[in-house]
């Protein structure tokens, strides 16, 4: 018999949330990793081009073309397979086969999946960037006060990309959605990620503190143990996405769950 982890049958608490998504972890992570462990090496393609150049990662270097290039192109990619690996990871949680289809379908979305991410961006920056233009201490009082804002549409909208993989709306229908079913769940949504990315930072630190034991950090082996903590570091980064996507599974589910049950008004 197929094991169905999705979509939820019954609203959950935050607790059956987090238990939910780990269920689903387990049951999606082989199926998942190859998806989830080439976004994660696409994502960091310009982090791997500073290493490799014997530098510490630029965060915005670009005055160089090649950087710049790489980050972006990265970054899109990174995108792409997220929601490929979104797809797949529904439909095993879900009980289905997984097929060939997912990636096809993810890159039929591409416009719709950057434009979600050009604009939610977009939305964030128009609210903490004119602070930034102030003069001290204006500048650092006016970024806490539009931090907040911006914190409240960004938890706002973090299921506006699975709503247009998974129930394929318009883009603009999309992050409407994805506002309307946090509206009311707010702090509960707010606090599952904050569960998930302490789990997720904890497995990183873990993992850190392992391999730098393990491994020498001097002499000749030196470029060895960079190269082995390097790999490491994206295996841990695609369990977390794995599991981050997990989180975002068991809760849109949920939402959807409570939305349909919610009296109107």
């Amino acid at each position: 018999m197929a094991i169905t982890l999705y979509p939820p049958t019954r609203p959950r608490t935050l607790a059956e949330l987090l238990d939910a998504s780990l269920k689903i972890f387990r049951v999606t992570l082989p199926k998942c990793l190859p998806y989830a462990s080439m976004a994660i090496l696409f994502g960091q393609l310009s982090t791997l081009y500073d290493l490799s150049r014997g530098q510490m990662p630029e965060p915005r270097d670009m005055n160089n073309p090649v950087w710049v290039t790489l980050y972006t192109a990265g970054s899109i990619l990174f995108f792409i397979l997220w929601m490929a690996m979104l797809l797949r990871q529904s439909a095993v949680a879900a009980g289905r086969p997984p097929g060939a289809s997912d990636l096809l379908d993810a890159l039929k979305q591409t416009p719709a999946i950057l434009a979600i991410c050009l604009i939610g961006s977009a939305a964030i920056l128009l609210l903490i960037a004119p602070p930034l233009t102030l003069a001290e201490p204006y500048r650092s009082i006016g970024f806490g006060v539009m931090l907040l804002p911006a914190i409240y549409i960004s938890v706002g909208l973090s299921l506006a990309l699975p709503a247009r993989m998974l129930t394929h709306k318009s883009v603009l229908q999309s992050l409407l959605y994805s506002l309307r079913l946090i509206r009311g769940n707010w702090w509960r949504t707010a606090a599952l990620y904050v569960i998930a990315v302490a789990i997720i930072a904890a497995g990183y630190l873990f993992t850190a503190v392992m391999v730098a034991m393990i491994l020498p950090g001097a002499g000749r082996a030196e470029a060895a143990a960079r190269a082995v903590m390097t790999a490491v570091v994206l295996a841990v980064g695609a369990m977390g996405l794995i599991f981050y996507t997990a989180i975002l599974l068991s809760l849109f589910g949920d939402l959807e769950l409570r939305q349909l049950t919610r009296p109107p008004g």
